[in-house]
Parts: structure tokens; C-alpha cells; sequence
């Protein structure tokens, strides 16, 4: 009787350092696919900003506008711009190089989701078009746009004219988080984007 009770003593120790190696394990690989997921969305996001285009043409303004929005818990961004030709999805696209890009967190079965969405820039307007939908980032906790203010000198929460630039955008990206917190990310990712200066 003794043998069984140290034996089950052993293997309850035994079974407890298994299951917080188990459970350490899943906790590391969330992380780290939450990291390189961050780094994909983010990468995608200062790559629509950097090539951003605008016009200063009335009759392109509808097309060429530089759409955000901060209101909610998530922001969301719509630029035209002329993406690199190694960004997610250019490849569908031929010859449309100038897209209108959006970024947008959707809650898909009770996550949120950082989308991405593509049109050509000419049909972007088009209410037959239906834009090409990437999922960038899984799990978002965080999806926030800041704008330099020149005139204050100080980082504002939105921006309005829709026809101009700010100077420049500042994202944050968190995504992954604990089981008991699903405010606080595993990975948090800050990037500050200088805009082009001068309207197409």
C-alpha cells in the first residue's frame, strides 16, 4: 500500500510538470504566430500608406479619397494607392497597378479579424465590383491610427479632409491575447508612416 501511494505521488508530480510543459508549449506557439501574423498586417498597412496616391481633380476626388475612421473601438482605412508588386493579392490584379485598398477588423465566428479588401481603383465605386478580401491579422486586439498634426505638433486621434494627407500615420497592431484578458495582446506592434508630400 505504501509502494501504491508513493507511486501515485510520482506520477500526480509527473502529470502536473507534464501539463505545464504542454500548456507553456501552446502558449509559446500562439505567440509567435501571433507575431508573425502582426508583422504581415502591419507591413501591408504601411505599404497601401507609403504608396498612397491622391488628386486634387474634382472629378477624381470620389476615387482618390483618404478615408479613416477612429470612432470605434477599431479604426479603419481606405487609401488609392499603387501597391509594390510583391504586396498580398497584386498578382490578380494585371494591369489595375492603382487600387483602392481598405483595412477593416471584421468579427468572423467571435474573433476579430484585420481585412484587407482590393479593388481596381476605377471600380472601386462600382456597386457590381466585389473587392478581393485577404485576411491579414487573426485575434485583434488593437487596430489604431494616430495623425501628426503639423499645425499642433501633436499626435491627433482623427483626420478629416479627405482630399489631403496628413504628415504622417502612426498604427498600432495587437494581436493574440491571454485566455483571462482579451485586451492585452501577445504581440503589439507601433509603426509611424510618413505620407507622400504632394497630391498626384
Amino acid at each position: 500500500m505504501v509502494s501504491i501511494a508513493v507511486f501515485m505521488l510520482v506520477m500526480g508530480s509527473v502529470m502536473a510538470c507534464w501539463k505545464c510543459v504542454a500548456n507553456g508549449k501552446i502558449i509559446a506557439e500562439n505567440a509567435a504566430a501571433a507575431a508573425q501574423r502582426a508583422r504581415v498586417g502591419i507591413r501591408a498597412v504601411e505599404d497601401a500608406l507609403t504608396t498612397a496616391e491622391i488628386s486634387v481633380s474634382l472629378t477624381s476626388i470620389p476615387y482618390y479619397a483618404f478615408l479613416t475612421d477612429t470612432s470605434g473601438k477599431f479604426a479603419s482605412l481606405s487609401v488609392a494607392a499603387h501597391p509594390p508588386p510583391d504586396f498580398p493579392g497584386s498578382g490578380l490584379f494585371g494591369d489595375n497597378v492603382i487600387r483602392r485598398i481598405t483595412f477593416d477588423v471584421e468579427n468572423e465566428g467571435g474573433t476579430n479579424n484585420l481585412i484587407m479588401n482590393q479593388s481596381p481603383l476605377l471600380e472601386a465605386l462600382n456597386d457590381r465590383n466585389t473587392p478581393y478580401p485577404i485576411t491579414l491579422a487573426r485575434d485583434v486586439s488593437i487596430f489604431m491610427l494616430e495623425f501628426w498634426s503639423v499645425q499642433d505638433g501633436q499626435w491627433e486621434t482623427a483626420f478629416d479632409p479627405t482630399n489631403d494627407f496628413p504628415a504622417m500615420v502612426r498604427v498600432t497592431l495587437g494581436v493574440g491575447h491571454p485566455a483571462n484578458n482579451a485586451d492585452v495582446p501577445y504581440d503589439l506592434i507601433v509603426r509611424t508612416v510618413a505620407m507622400p508630400c504632394k497630391p498626384h
